[in-house]
């Protein structure tokens, strides 16, 4: 399915809010706009698989996607979320070099897809295209690289805690209210994301609840002490 018209200023658009890309030539974004390819996900249905050839860089037009590993034993790691606007360039590879994970539509979704080989032929025609798509990749490695050290190095709890804090930051308000985080994403989910499985995120999130810092239901996750969560991430 040929990228509609109306389509290429949201292409744009979103191309613009990464670091280097406000540097492409306005000439070099509408030629690589030329071969965009919109394809429709179905939940649950891969853009690429671990061991496949890159097929090539990827853009959330709808939905959410996750980047994820899974063990032999069916164990998943979730390396990022890619929601809308956002950028999967862990598939723009040479064909002899085979992806290293998975990218799955966690909804039913649209994404629009730039061929590698498209890329690759550009790229080497603009300095600044190649520099733009050096940056993603380099913040990307650094993101990968932070999500060793929390692994590795932090408890499941204070890796929760980092999460919800992440999400709680974006809402606070200066009437020093509650923050409600609602629960859209399920428990073996936020699992996978920060390494871990269920039954410990679910120990961990009482335990919060205990000392005070939260309010659980069903639907919602309110932080009650919002310097005691950022505190837990230091803990």
């Amino acid at each position: 399915m040929a990228v509609e018209p109306q389509d290429a200023e949201s292409i744009r658009n979103y191309l613009m809010s990464f670091a280097g890309w406000e540097l492409v030539p306005d000439d070099v974004v509408a030629r690589l706009m030329e071969g965009v390819e919109c394809m429709e996900v179905k939940r649950k249905r891969s853009i690429f698989r671990r061991g496949e050839p890159g097929p090539g860089l990827f853009l959330v037009k709808s939905g959410e996607f996750k980047l994820s590993l899974i063990s032999s034993e069916g164990r998943e790691q979730i390396l990022y979320l890619a929601e809308q606007g956002k950028m999967i360039g862990e598939g723009f590879l040479p064909q002899e070099v085979q992806c290293a994970a998975s990218a799955f539509a966690m909804q039913d979704s649209e994404v629009w897809r730039f061929d590698t080989a498209d890329v690759i032929r550009l790229s080497a025609k603009s300095e600044a295209l190649a520099f733009a798509l050096m940056r993603h990749m380099a913040f990307r490695s650094n993101r990968l690289i932070d999500l060793v050290l929390d692994l590795s190095l932090r408890s499941v709890q204070r890796r929760l805690a980092s999460f919800l804090y992440s999400l709680a930051i974006r809402q606070v308000t200066d009437d020093g209210k509650p923050v409600v985080i609602p629960r859209q994403l399920d428990m073996n989910t936020v699992a996978a994301r920060l390494g871990t499985v269920r039954e410990e995120i679910s120990r961990a999130l009482n335990r919060m609840q205990r000392e005070g810092v939260l309010s659980l239901s069903r639907q919602e996750i309110v932080v009650l002490d919002i310097q005691a969560l950022e505190r837990v991430t230091y803990e």
